[in-house]
């Protein structure tokens, strides 16, 4: 026979060129992650452009949605009407101490470090060293 072994061949990226400047192959090695991380950073942005610009786009659908409930939530609050979802929150504000359930016990372990902050405060204002702000 002929003794021919198949083989195959083909090119390596070693430098890249791009503007007038070279990079090193390693510039091509982007993890999905890095991908995915700037991709939902640009889905942020459209988001926000399209809320204050005021037109709604996919990304900013959801949030124009909530703003909206929030603002029916408002209104429910603000007047005599309600609605299922507003229920809750006008109880809410006839009646907080229903709702407080373990809210004192975790008052009472963090009451002593803000008073330990003020007094620390306090103590810091008077140290003015005799300038003032139209000395």
């Amino acid at each position: 026979m002929l003794n021919i072994s198949p083989f195959t061949y083909g090119m390596g990226v070693v430098q890249v060129y791009d503007a007038g400047s070279l990079f090193s192959a390693d510039v091509l090695d982007v993890e999905e992650s890095q991908l995915v991380a700037n991709l939902l950073a640009a889905i942020r942005e459209i988001a926000s452009i399209s809320l204050a610009v005021g037109y709604p786009t996919l990304a900013s659908v959801p949030h124009s949605v909530i703003n909206g409930y929030k603002n029916l939530l408002a209104v429910s609050v603000a007047s005599d009407y309600t609605f299922p979802g507003s229920e809750q929150i006008k109880e809410f504000i006839a009646n907080p101490e229903a709702f407080a359930v373990a809210a004192p016990a975790a008052a009472e372990t963090s009451s002593a470090p803000v008073a330990e902050a003020a007094a620390e405060e306090s103590e810091e204002e008077d140290d003015d060293m005799g300038f003032g702000l139209f000395d």
